[in-house]
């Protein structure tokens, strides 16, 4: 049995939440680089290269990538013989985004849903806790703007609708979602499950992704995301090779009368963080 303190990771998820605000992960710019090296459409090669000048300048000058600092997202995977002690996970995650978002002077963007009023330290955060067959513990931070997550979907399909649906599904979401959510995407999908589960496959897929994780459908998702990147739309909307820098899929049991379909789009910034704390 190992006994982790929630305080511990409380202070990683600060530091975390610091980092993935300023600098662009090594996976997304390796991914931003190889899709310029193959654009041939002019003003694609330009929103590419400015894409990554803004990066530079933002780990230059300790300045966000984005003024949608988002909100975090949280998934801690225990395995086996793992416990927490300590202060309840969810209040020490708040204080520890509450310093981050203060501390790194990072936008505020929770707010009460009808009156508006904004909670002034982007509280709360999105904590999900699941077991793991995996060794040790695992965490990841994601910070999610509103532009790619509004555009994010859930379809209840009918299951004569078949892998056919679940492409227009995916490829109706990416042509609404538009230059609104900052193209080339980075896409999660989820493909079974149920109504509740489904939107959660897909983010776990895109964490995988960002990740960079092994995918689980490679052959699928390098179906779709062909499909994607020959909707034409590109980087900010302007055209060119690349609407979609990535993609994962994760195909799970669902009902016999049911089809459900979820994307997790997210923007070309993917300010996402995975480690194994050590125990």
């Amino acid at each position: 049995m190992w006994k982790v303190s929630t305080e511990q990771i409380g202070v990683r998820v600060r530091e975390l939440a610091l980092d993935i605000a300023i600098n662009l992960s090594s996976l997304v710019e390796n991914d931003l680089k190889a899709a310029l090296a193959v654009e041939v459409f002019p003003p694609a090669r330009r929103i590419l290269e400015q894409i990554l000048e803004n990066a530079r300048l933002a780990a230059a000058t300790h300045l966000p990538l984005c003024q949608d600092t988002g909100l975090i997202q949280i998934l801690l995977e225990l395995g086996p013989g793992i416990y927490l002690s300590g202060p309840a996970l969810s209040k020490v995650v708040e204080v520890a985004v509450r310093s981050a978002y203060a501390d790194g002077f990072l936008r505020k963007s929770a707010c009460q849903p009808l009156s508006r009023e904004n909670s002034g330290d982007n509280t709360p955060a999105s904590v999900e806790v699941v077991y793991s067959e995996n060794e040790g513990l695992r965490l990841t931070v994601l910070a999610k703007g509103g532009g790619c997550d509004n555009t994010s979907r859930l379809m209840m399909l009918k299951p004569s609708e078949g892998w056919a649906g679940v492409r227009r599904v995916v490829l109706t979401a990416v042509a609404e979602a538009g230059p609104g959510a900052c193209p080339p995407f980075y896409l999660g999908i989820a493909v079974g499950g149920t109504f509740e589960s489904a939107p959660r496959l897909a983010k776990w897929a895109l964490m995988d992704l960002g990740a960079g994780e092994t995918p689980e459908e490679p052959g699928l998702a390098a179906e779709l995301l062909e499909a994607v990147n020959a909707t034409g739309l590109g980087p900010a909307g302007f055209g060119g090779r690349t609407t979609a820098l990535g993609l994962a899929l994760k195909i799970y049991p669902a009902h016999i009368a049911s089809l459900p379909v979820a994307v997790n789009i997210n923007c070309h910034s993917f300010r996402l963080r995975r480690e194994k704390l050590a125990l």
